[in-house]
């Protein structure tokens, strides 16, 4: 019998707080249309994290441990100068963001980290390959390398890898060639201006207005013997932020092209 009162006297108090404050339940809409965010919130999350997805895959492009063996690189050296930080970091919080909404879900709540994160993840890498495959990587780097004052610092750091003369690396825009000579003027990230020697086998990498790679040593002031010539495409937008003109060599005179 007392529990029954003290169970009234509890309603009671219920209906009277409810009365006072002038409290009403929410309508079923405000509840679905929270769940529809929140999901909307977790693809979004999904899609940003394959994106990142797409643009490692494309930097990937432009490093390969097998290009630097032979020149004294180290596995654990090439793969700490040319991991892309900032779009692993992208990756892993917006996957945890997609773990954070769907554990808000109706239903979320059932299914363990773990599970989520193999889930969310395997998903970003399958959609962020198919992203690569329809050119969003190649996008992505392309506005960023015009546009993003950080660029070779923070989105794609492969700039930096290649940016190393003193160690066999040199990445440039090619600003001149020489005909009848295997010689070309490149100019670097730091607007240096290098005479390189190459090889002629190389010649279709070697276009006045187009950037390259090249891997050789240093063999005087500001001079640089190739022994291998490469393209480069992540990263080519950034290198032609040089300006749109260039300057080309042609037998004992020089004309501009633009």
């Amino acid at each position: 019998m007392k529990i029954n009162n003290m169970q009234v006297e509890l309603g009671q108090k219920i209906i009277d707080k409810i009365k006072a404050d002038s409290l009403s339940p929410k309508p079923r809409w405000h509840f679905l249309v929270r769940e529809w965010l929140v999901w909307m919130m977790g693809a979004l999350a999904l899609i940003v994290g394959a994106a990142s997805v797409s643009v490692m895959r494309y930097l990937a492009e432009n490093s390969s441990w097998a290009v630097q063996a032979p020149y004294g690189q180290t596995f654990a050296g090439w793969l700490l100068l040319s991991l892309p930080y900032f779009w692993l970091f992208l990756l892993g919080l917006f996957l945890w963001l997609f773990y954070y909404n769907l554990k808000h879900t109706k239903r979320g709540y059932r299914y363990p980290m773990i599970y989520v994160a193999g889930i969310a993840l395997f998903g970003s890498i399958l959609l962020g390959l198919a992203f690569y495959t329809l050119g969003v990587g190649s996008a992505i780097d392309g506005v960023l390398g015009r546009k993003a004052p950080l660029y070779a610092h923070v989105f794609n750091p492969h700039i930096d890898f290649w940016s190393a003369p003193e160690e066999g690396r040199l990445a440039g825009l090619v600003v001149a060639h020489v005909e009848g000579e295997d010689t070309f003027r490149l100019i670097d990230r730091k607007r240096g201006e290098w005479i390189v020697t190459y090889n002629p086998r190389d010649d279709i990498f070697v276009v006045v207005g187009q950037p390259l790679r090249a891997m050789g040593t240093i063999s005087g002031e500001q001079s640089f013997e190739a022994v291998r010539i490469m393209r480069m495409r992540p990263g080519r937008e950034y290198f032609q932020r040089f300006g749109p003109t260039v300057i080309s060599v042609s037998g004992s005179g020089m004309h501009r092209n633009k």
